[in-house]
């Protein structure tokens, strides 16, 4: 790493111990010995790094920072470089490394990818391939799982993307009409008569207080307020039942940042409904903290309408792959493949696969047939068919597996 990467700040600092352990790995195949082949497929992975090393330090490519926000360009960038590498480094691999690469491909493929996927990769049709035959099947199989993973992460940053873009939205259309309605309070009151009817003259009860002359210019300020806290409310709660990620995108934050000024918005709207005899039996209310309580109420209500988003949102995070899931992918019909050992030299031999289908049989030893020189123990009487048939001179029954006369 040279002296101008060092001093820059590692923004995907993931990326950065990836391309450092393929370095590793490199530099241990090279020290064994590569084939003209191998070494070509070597230098390849090197131009990868070096491109992922690059992308995660922001050198290249240049972008500012909402970009790199935005669009995760360095983000997307360094991992699609770093995904190349890992797939490419099958073909730099000894037969031993390319056989332990085999069970964390298999996972990552049902991970990934769909089950009726024709690109699964099964270990029993592995298992009857040559060497040359699955490194082929192992690189284009390990591209084809890191490619649906970055489609993944990428639908996900569009959602996240979507829910702030909405986020915007409302925050400027409620800033809006909190300025023009504190303008002219007479566009949306809020206020409600104290007699229950909307007589000229009358009294009202107000978000800013009861039996007060009309409508003020601070009660769809009060309003917003009770709405805002109501959705800050709802964001903790929905936070609460959302499992965390380890992706860039926050996409729990986005939706916080969503529910906070829909409060606002719905607790507006919410009260013009009632004050419009929207809901039968609620076209009055009685005092200010009634209103207000309302309010509050109605800033929490839109969790009706984002729920929907919190059930998408949590879909997306399950199905990115782990690398702890809580259980493990399994498939049926998928014989496990373990790694056998070399048998001798010959056309194509290397690290050859079979199939493992369980422990090793123990082997089972029968006493009554085993011969041996060494000096045998007194003769041992085998459980009688009906103990009740056999009794002994003192009048006491033979046990099973005893030394005939030490029964005790």
């Amino acid at each position: 790493m040279d002296k101008a990467k060092r001093e820059k700040r590692a923004h995907v600092p993931t990326v950065i111990v990836g391309v450092q352990v393929l370095e590793t790995r490199l530099d241990v195949a090279l020290a064994q010995g590569l084939g003209p082949d191998q070494r070509a497929a070597a230098d390849g992975v090197r131009r990868l790094l070096r491109m992922a090393e690059d992308a995660a330090y922001g050198v290249v490519p240049r972008t500012g920072w909402i970009g790199r926000w935005w669009r995760g360009t360095l983000v997307e960038s360094a991992f699609q470089d770093l995904h190349a590498a890992r797939a490419q480094m099958i073909d730099v691999y000894a037969d031993e490394e390319v056989a332990a690469e085999i069970p964390a491909a298999l996972a990552r493929s049902q991970q990934a990818l769909h089950p009726d996927d024709p690109r699964q990769l099964a270990g029993e049709s592995l298992s009857r391939m040559t060497i040359g035959q699955q490194r082929a099947f192992l690189r284009r199989a390990i591209e084809d799982s890191y490619d649906a993973m970055d489609h993944q992460h990428e639908r996900l940053r569009n959602f996240r993307n979507i829910i702030l873009m909405a986020a915007l939205c409302i925050t400027v259309l409620v800033g809006a009409t909190i300025l023009i309605v504190r303008a002219n309070p007479t566009y949306i009151p809020l206020c409600f008569a104290a007699s229950g009817d909307a007589i000229e003259g009358s009294s009202f009860n107000c978000p800013t207080g009861t039996d007060v002359s009309g409508n003020r210019s601070s009660d769809i300020v009060v309003v917003a307020l009770l709405g805002l806290l109501g959705g800050a409310l709802a964001a903790a709660v929905s936070i609460r039942n959302l499992r965390g990620t380890s992706t860039p995108y926050d996409v729990p934050v986005a939706l916080a940042l969503l529910k906070v000024p829909l409060g606002a918005f719905t607790a507006i709207v919410g009260l013009v409904a009632l004050q419009g005899s929207f809901v039968p039996g609620l076209s009055a209310l009685d005092s200010q903290q009634q209103i207000l309580a309302y309010a509050l109420v109605l800033g929490y209500a839109q969790q009706v309408f984002t729920y929907t988003l919190d059930r998408r949102a949590q879909t997306l995070l399950d199905g990115l792959p782990a690398k702890d899931p809580t259980v493990a992918p399994t498939r049926r019909g998928v014989t496990p493949v373990v790694a056998a050992a070399q048998v001798g030299p010959g056309p194509g031999d290397g690290a050859g696969l079979v199939r493992q289908q369980g422990p090793p049989p123990i082997e089972e030893i029968d006493p009554r047939t085993e011969t041996s020189t060494e000096p045998t123990d007194p003769e041992v009487q085998p459980a009688p068919p009906d103990a009740d048939d056999l009794v002994q001179d003192d009048g006491s029954r033979p046990m099973p597996n005893v030394p005939i006369g030490d029964h005790r």
